[in-house]
């Protein structure tokens, strides 16, 4: 039985701004991360807890608890959602301290909606998208981008940047399309009053000046991720340091490795290393955004645009009274002027799926030709082109033999030829 004076395990103290401060008991719902576990609260249904694990050293919960203490008293002004979105979280932003016995612990965020929204990361495979019950067409896309882009220079306006910006740490509202961003308390912070550094990273998502050093321009790294993350979601989940090597020189395996080096396909000036994957539909974007991506990843004259200067190109196409999105002749949306981006694709896909069943055919008839002159050989009935060819001499390799091979070699050689093509079938189907 526990003593009435001693609070339950999971009792702590909530401090609220102004210094309200309130007894509560923490709910466990099985969810950690690298640095803490998040609990929901008893009573307060619109939040949860981030509790810093047990082992976290005592410099660094010093260091958490400054950086939160700021971040409460300065959360940015965020972009407006109509009244008639209720609920709608933009950031797990920290609204008040958790106290343990009078020690700082963790903080209190607002509590997104898990049901109403998904990961952004499903969007770059739409299937997953289609799983979750959301549809995808190009205008949601440019609605997400853009309302992603707005809250990046929201952010930046309070010199606070993400640096470690990727798909996996946000989340979009199916319905409405607005974006949440995850794991606020890992922001970079460079106010003029507090500086805190954000040293997590993402080598898919880090520009390329800071590959091997610190991300000393918080905001030109959060530009950099920002406009992978528009590629790859304009672009069916591509990511725009993916491609096809175009000569002899070293390709790195690693999109790390191509980013490194500016090894960028998708250009309005072709690159001279490397070619763009066949399943790309980048053709199909509008002049203004790819100048936008061109600057970001193969350093055009102008500079990495800013999250400011996205959110205002990208406004024209999430916005529909102005046109610049139609229907294509099959109610696809596309960027006006323009090649439809879904129609391109599909008919990409349709044609390598033709491909393959041609190349599938081809190769089953070659291996039954292959196993029907083998039966005939073995019978003495017929002799195989590759047996014809050595018997005329018209193989390098027949200078490397005896005078005449024995038919048992000849068979052998044409055994191991027919495994190696069911072998390639296997791994081909």
């Amino acid at each position: 039985m526990v003593s009435p004076n001693i609070p339950p395990r999971n009792t702590v103290h909530l401090t609220w701004p102004g210094g309200h401060s309130e007894q509560v008991r923490l709910i466990a719902i099985g969810k950690s991360g690298g640095a803490g576990e998040v609990f929901e609260i008893e009573n307060k249904p619109r939040y949860v807890a981030k509790i810093y694990h047990a082992t976290t050293k005592e410099a660094q919960l010093a260091r958490y608890a400054q950086k939160i203490r700021w971040m409460i008293d300065n959360k940015p002004d965020l972009p407006e959602i109509p009244a008639k979105y209720e609920g709608i979280v933009q950031l797990a932003w920290p609204v008040a301290l958790v106290m343990k016995e009078s020690r700082f612990a963790g903080f209190v965020m607002e509590k997104i909606d898990f049901g109403r929204t998904m990961e952004l990361d499903y969007l770059l495979t739409r299937r997953q998208a289609t799983g979750e019950g959301f549809e995808v067409d190009f205008g949601k896309l440019v609605t997400v981008c853009y309302n992603l882009a707005s809250l990046i220079n929201c952010l930046h306006s309070k010199k606070i940047a993400v640096v470690d910006l990727k798909p996996i740490n946000l989340k979009v509202y199916k319905s409405e399309l607005y974006v949440s961003i995850l794991d606020c308390d890992g922001f970079h912070i460079y106010s003029d009053s507090f500086r805190s550094e954000a040293p997590q990273v993402t080598p898919e998502y880090l520009a390329p000046e800071f590959h091997d050093k610190a991300v000393t321009q918080p905001e030109a790294q959060d530009w950099f991720a920002l406009a992978t993350i528009i590629f790859r979601l304009l672009n069916y989940g591509i990511h725009p340091f993916a491609g096809i090597a175009a000569s002899r020189h070293p390709y790195p395996t690693e999109l790390s490795g191509r980013i490194k080096i500016g090894l960028y396909p998708y250009g309005k000036t072709p690159h001279k290393s490397v070619r763009a994957t066949p399943a790309s539909i980048h053709e199909t974007f509008p002049d203004s955004i790819r100048e936008l991506f061109d600057r970001a990843f193969a350093s055009m004259p102008g500079g990495r645009a800013s999250a400011y200067e996205w959110a205002t190109v990208l406004e024209t196409y999430a916005n529909k009274r102005t046109g610049h999105m139609s229907q294509c002749q099959k109610g696809h949306l596309q960027f006006s002027g323009k090649s439809c981006p879904t129609c391109l694709r599909e008919a990409i896909i349709h044609g390598h799926a033709e491909r393959r069943h041609r190349f599938m055919t081809q190769l089953q008839a070659t291996a039954a030709r292959s196993l029907r002159y083998s039966r005939q050989t073995l019978k003495g009935t017929h002799t195989s082109p590759f047996q014809a060819a050595l018997a005329q001499g018209q193989l390098n390799l027949v200078w490397l033999a005896p005078t005449a091979l024995s038919n048992r070699n000849v068979i052998s050689v044409e055994i191991l030829w027919i495994i190696g093509l069911l072998i390639t079938f296997w791994w081909v189907k």
